[in-house]
């Protein structure tokens, strides 16, 4: 195939990811903005940490919802249907936390803004996963996932200026009508993805037999295996996104370090899933993430630590963010090779919604560890162990998640 065939093929492929990439940005901003907005809103309500952390929850709770019962949609209506109705769940529901006025009301919206979320992201990396090739997938893959670290950069830029200004409920009105503003320009530019339409013709498995499918023999070792390292690891990422900022400002910096700390942790979010995906075009994918799951233990101790300088809180804080989100994000790109196309989104869905039950009590912890009295080294320590776990099952992964295959 010369440039002038392969031309449209990578401009397609562009288009795709760039796209993806925005869902995911908005994704990650409707996501972390309840950790930016928790200081201000706890002044405001007068909540203490411990009431703080089912606010965190709750979103989560609800992406697991949409992981297992929204993404699985995208095998059978469409991968691009699917993004446009996730991103109408999020941006209503958002939208409507502006005008929250209870604490229940806020639970609850959070909740439903978090169904919407939990469909988003499987469905974005099984439609980038098949719009791009075999030795192309990891790096694709993780350009468009680091839109959620994006998305909580942005909305940490944003919250330093805004939220002192305008109060809290300005970043969810931001929050609720970027993702309606973008469904028009999905249905207009973004194509389906070329496995889902191939296989229209086949005869379409229900729910409960897609599920099923994903313990067929061959693929049930592999399932397992990326179910405990999404739990894992999603564990860990959700208590650094929700309470890096929060534990910055109660070990004795102030409330703009705090959005400081988690500005590094998303950059730090950013570069390490970029790097990561070139290096495991080139090496054992396996190893190089059962190896960033080890470096990203390290980190968790150092963020422990290092509570005494605001500059080295800083700098571990980018450390674990480029290990810990290097590792999650590129680990998406394990789980699209592993599945075939007719259960990608299901595959990737139920492994999100795995390691979605794992970063409710990521944040939960979080708020019992405030209320305990162990030393927050203590707490960071443990989480890091928990890490080996995440490399245990990823170095594990039989050859077929890196055979790149379509079926």
């Amino acid at each position: 195939m010369d440039a002038a065939e392969t031309a449209p093929i990578v401009r397609r492929t562009a288009r795709v990811v760039g796209l993806c990439l925005l869902v995911i940005v908005l994704d990650g901003f409707d996501m972390l903005v309840i950790a930016l907005t928790a200081p201000a809103l706890a002044v405001d309500w007068g909540l203490s940490g411990q009431s703080l952390a089912p606010l965190f929850a709750a979103g989560v709770i609800g992406m697991i919802g949409g992981s297992v019962f929204i993404a699985p949609l995208g095998d059978r209506l469409g991968r691009v249907r699917v993004l446009m109705l996730c991103c109408a769940l999020f941006g209503v529901f958002a939208g409507l936390t502006a005008l929250a006025d209870s604490y229940a009301g806020l639970l609850v919206l959070r909740l439903l803004t978090g169904f919407g979320l939990g469909g988003a992201v499987p469905n974005a990396t099984a439609l980038i996963s098949e719009h791009a090739s075999n030795r192309q997938r990891p790096l694709m893959v993780s350009i468009g996932l680091v839109g959620f670290a994006l998305g909580g950069m942005l909305c940490a830029l944003l919250a330093v200026p805004l939220v002192p200004r305008f109060g809290w409920r300005v970043m969810y009105v931001i929050g609720g009508v970027l993702p309606l503003l973008l469904i028009p320009v999905l249905h207009r530019f973004l194509p389906e993805s070329p496995t889902l339409r191939s296989s229209t013709k086949a005869p379409a498995e229900k729910f409960s037999q897609r599920v099923r499918l994903l313990f067929a023999p061959g693929l049930a070792g592999d399932t397992q295996r990326l179910w405990l390292a999404f739990f894992v690891n999603m564990m860990v990422m959700f208590f650094l996104a929700n309470w890096v900022p929060y534990v910055a400002q109660q070990v004795g910096f102030g409330p703009r370090q705090g959005s400081l700390a988690a500005l590094a942790l998303n950059v730090g979010g950013i570069v390490g899933p970029l790097i990561l995906a070139v290096v495991c075009q080139h090496l054992d994918a396996r190893r190089v993430i059962g190896a960033a799951f080890v470096a990203a233990a390290a980190s968790m101790v150092g963020v422990g630590y290092a509570t005494g300088s605001f500059g080295i809180y800083l700098a571990v804080a980018a450390l674990a963010g480029f290990f810990v989100f290097g590792a999650q994000i590129t680990l998406h790109g394990l789980a699209a090779a592993v599945y075939p196309g007719h259960l990608r989104a299901t595959g990737i869905g139920w492994a999100l919604g795995c390691g979605r039950i794992g970063s409710v009590l990521g944040p939960l912890l979080g708020g019992q560890m405030l209320n305990s009295g162990v030393a927050v080294s203590t707490y960071f320590t443990g989480f890091g162990a928990a890490l080996l776990l995440a490399a245990a099952a990823t170095f594990s992964l039989t050859r077929r998640a890196l055979d790149g295959h379509e079926t």
